[in-house]
């Protein structure tokens, strides 16, 4: 019972650090470029609701945290609210008190870019670090086992091959073309395999499978129906010197906003459910998994300090992966996000004048209702996956 407790706390308290450091390093990106660009600002905020703590700073912003930690937000100086958005009139008082809406439009853009530019400079910090400090192991996908019926098994692929690239696109390890092909259901692609001493192409359609993910549940996804391992000579430990380790750090990622892109192409192709996405609860989850998984690995020979150290290198790299979710998710052109106040710099850009105030009202009111309801559906998609719903059935029946 005692160590379940703690299973929990873990797993609560890793939620909120990530989470936390996550939103606080978007939201600084704002707060920085803004400071640099002569914008007063008001509020710098991580987490919603009641104050837990504030504090006045000696330039007036008031540095606060709330109790729900789940966003934040920089609020500027006579905005009428944290999101910026909305026409108002231009007067002197507004530009001599450099107010947000008074700057010119190119100051607004670069405020409101630099949020997801942050989450993804933070990501390659995270990633160069841990490539310079261990370097990257990559098993090459040797294939050991294919099962029947499966797409692997319609096509020429052949037990003792090993999978080079797929549709031209080199594929380094094992975990590259599971991510691949994870998304890729349905889809006519090319493995390049190599096979004895020759390179053979071997046209193959993944198809889409009920499988069980990490958290137990079932969802649809791509799949060539092989299994990869285990020679030790396909296992291959690359090391870095610094301007290599950000050099991949960079490629690794653009590789995870590939598959982001490729996942929402995926969704609309029916090529994989909805349930992979995952909301406050699902993320909740995965840090508590983390978490404890990075503390129960470690041998029982370990102090409590290397157990310590081990928790936090992977909170941290879990920090940079969700930190790309949240930079990428704040591009999308959805009237709310950082995004959507990018269309509509450039919309006055080129028009020379804002869009009407009632245009991005109406504009924010159906971006508003549209990230309500994805947070709800993700949500719905946590709680199922817990199996809260199934629960329920049991109990009424």
């Amino acid at each position: 019972m005692l160590d379940a407790f703690l299973d929990v706390l873990i797993g609560l308290g890793s939620f909120v650090v990530v989470l936390s450091l996550v939103v606080f390093v978007h939201e600084y990106g704002h707060y920085r470029v803004a400071k640099s660009l002569n914008v007063a600002i008001e509020k710098f905020s991580i987490g919603f609701g009641p104050e837990l703590f504030a504090r006045k700073a000696k330039d007036g912003v008031i540095w606060r945290i709330g109790a729900l930690p789940l966003g934040g937000y920089v609020k500027f100086a006579g905005d009428v609210d944290a999101s910026s958005f909305g026409s108002q009139e231009i007067t002197d008082e507004a530009k001599k008190n450099n107010y947000f809406y008074a700057k010119p439009v190119w100051v607004r853009a670069l405020v409101s870019l630099a949020g997801p530019v942050a989450n993804f400079v933070f990501a390659i910090l995270v990633f160069s670090f841990i490539f310079m400090a261990m370097g990257e192991v990559f098993q090459k996908p040797y294939i050991v086992k294919i099962e029947p019926n499966s797409a692997a098994a319609q096509s020429q692929l052949k037990i003792g091959d090993v999978v080079i690239a797929v549709n031209g696109e080199e594929m380094r390890g094992a975990q590259d073309l599971r991510r691949t092909i994870l998304t890729a259901g349905g889809q006519n692609l090319v493995l390049t395999v190599k096979r004895n001493n020759d390179e053979v192409m071997v046209p193959i359609v993944p198809k889409i499978v009920q499988r069980e993910t990490p958290f137990g549940d079932m969802e649809s996804q791509g799949a060539l129906g092989i299994e990869m391992g285990g020679r030790r000579q396909d296992i291959v430990q690359v090391k870095y010197n610094p301007i290599e380790a950000i050099g991949r750090s960079f490629e690794r990622v653009g590789e995870i906003v590939g598959v982001q892109i490729k996942f929402i192409g995926a969704l609309f192709r029916g090529a994989m459910s909805a349930g992979h996405l995952s909301g406050p609860l699902g993320i909740a989850q995965t840090a508590g998994m983390v978490a404890n998984g990075s503390i129960d690995n470690m041998p029982d020979s370990a102090s409590a300090l290397e157990k310590l150290e081990n928790l936090a290198l992977s909170l941290i790299e879990l920090a940079a992966f969700l930190s790309i979710a949240v930079g990428f998710m704040n591009l999308l052109p959805l009237p709310i996000l950082d995004g959507g106040h990018l269309v509509f710099y450039g919309i006055e850009a080129v028009r020379g004048k804002p869009v009407s105030e009632s245009v991005q009202l109406i504009s924010y009111k159906i971006g508003f209702a549209c990230l309500m309801m994805l947070f709800v559906f993700a949500t719905f998609q946590d709680l199922d996956r817990f199996g809260i719903f199934s629960g329920l059935k049991a109990v009424a029946n």
